[in-house]
């Protein structure tokens, strides 16, 4: 059963009575396989699985998702510029294979081209079209098929992923997943891992489950030959260490994995809002500054930070205090930003430990002051191990 254990006497038991507990919801298509995905995400409590699958079945309802593949069109620019695709094969257990270059994400692009719920929509199609391979898989080779393996390369993961709005899409495609297509993961494995990734992962991690964290393996320098224990060479593209090319000998096989790149600006439609909650507003006297002091404990942190101004431009520079020489080293140069017209947001390496100093200059300016709102995060890299977050919030895909 794609690599999950046969239940036990006692979980057959709980099967039971959860489908005696769910006889008024149910339909055809809720086989014990489907319903054991929710017992499975709960730990087989049967009030706390039974909460979770009513949810799921409200949620499909009430943003019609059994329609979506025929109602939804997809967006050029979702299509041109997506990351990911299955493989012309199946692994090892006979389970799909999910390739996602997501370091070829374009974040920013895509939400300046689309709709927030447009974005969660592209996902939800690519999982309910798996579903459906789950049905046929199964049908043909009279096994029950229901997980797929996930093969994410991280190569060209920067710091334009950790744009806070892009986290938060993501972090909302990762919840949905979790919450409505539990245990659809049979394996993660992540290759080209960037120095930059545990601070990605640890962005991301609340959001998963403990049974989903322990699915993933990062795989170091061999990733290549781990990939063939997994997934047959001739199915696998050559570029992710396999045999397979397109008809045209590209061995990334983009006619099977759209390979995602930068979103042209010629897409763009709006403006993205770059107003968070959490901003904070303060007045800057004429001639003055504001300056914010952070300590960071561990080298490789960054500084995430979004700002605008409701009248004229402000100057934006980070220093390091060197406790040696008493004298500021500067990190980022104090440059002045037309941020009443544009809001300004990024992301910077603090490579070195210690006191950093984030400066809002407007000392140029004799006869004006500024208003700033501004929202500054350090995120430090971590081995704690943090709480799932349960998102229960309804969402709107129509945004």
């Amino acid at each position: 059963m794609s690599g999950r254990p046969e239940l036990t006497g006692k979980q057959k038991e709980k099967l039971i009575q959860f489908r005696e507990n769910l006889k008024d919801v149910l339909g055809p298509k809720h086989d014990d396989y489907y319903l054991t995905r929710f017992l499975r995400a709960r730990n087989f409590d049967l009030a706390k699985s039974e909460e979770m699958l009513r949810n799921c079945l409200i949620w499909r309802e009430k943003m019609k998702i059994d329609t979506i593949q025929q109602d939804f069109k997809l967006p050029e620019v979702a299509d041109k510029y997506w990351a990911g695709g299955v493989l012309d094969g199946y692994d090892k257990d006979d389970c799909p294979v999910w390739l996602v270059p997501i370091g070829n994400f374009d974040p920013k692009g895509l939400l300046h081209s689309m709709k927030h719920g447009d974005l969660i929509k592209v996902n939800l199609l690519v999982l309910e079209y798996q579903y459906e391979q789950f049905a046929i898989r199964t049908k043909e080779i009279g096994k029950q098929i229901g997980q797929l393996t996930l093969i994410v390369d991280l190569e060209n993961l920067g710091l334009q992923h950790l744009w806070k709005p892009g986290i938060e899409l993501f972090t909302k495609m990762l919840t949905i997943m979790e919450q409505h297509y539990p245990e659809t993961l049979k394996s993660i494995l992540v290759v080209r891992a960037p120095a930059i990734f545990p601070i990605a992962y640890q962005l991301c991690k609340p959001f998963l489950q403990e049974y989903t964290r322990k699915k993933i393996q990062v795989l170091g320098s061999n990733w290549r030959d781990v990939l063939r224990q997994h997934v047959d060479k001739d199915i696998l593209p050559e570029y992710w260490g396999g045999t397979k090319k397109d008809p045209d000998g590209n061995p990334k096989c983009p006619s099977l994995i759209k390979q995602g790149g930068e979103v042209p600006k010629s897409y763009y439609k709006t403006e993205f809002d770059l107003t968070q909650k959490g901003m904070i507003t303060k007045d800057i006297s004429r001639a003055g500054a504001l300056e914010l002091k952070y300590e960071v404990h561990k080298p490789a942190s960054v500084l995430r930070y979004t700002f605008k101004t409701y009248d004229n431009d402000i100057g934006f520079g980070v220093t390091l205090n060197d406790v040696t020489s008493k004298k500021p080293i500067v990190v980022m140069e104090n440059k002045r930003h037309n941020s009443h017209m544009v809001p300004e947001d990024g992301e910077l390496i603090l490579e070195k430990p210690g006191t950093y100093t984030v400066k809002f200059d407007n000392s140029y300016s004799w006869t004006k002051g500024k208003a700033v709102s501004y929202l500054l995060e350090v995120l430090e890299p971590t081995d704690e191990e943090p709480n799932f977050v349960e998102q229960t919030a309804e969402l709107d895909l129509n945004k």
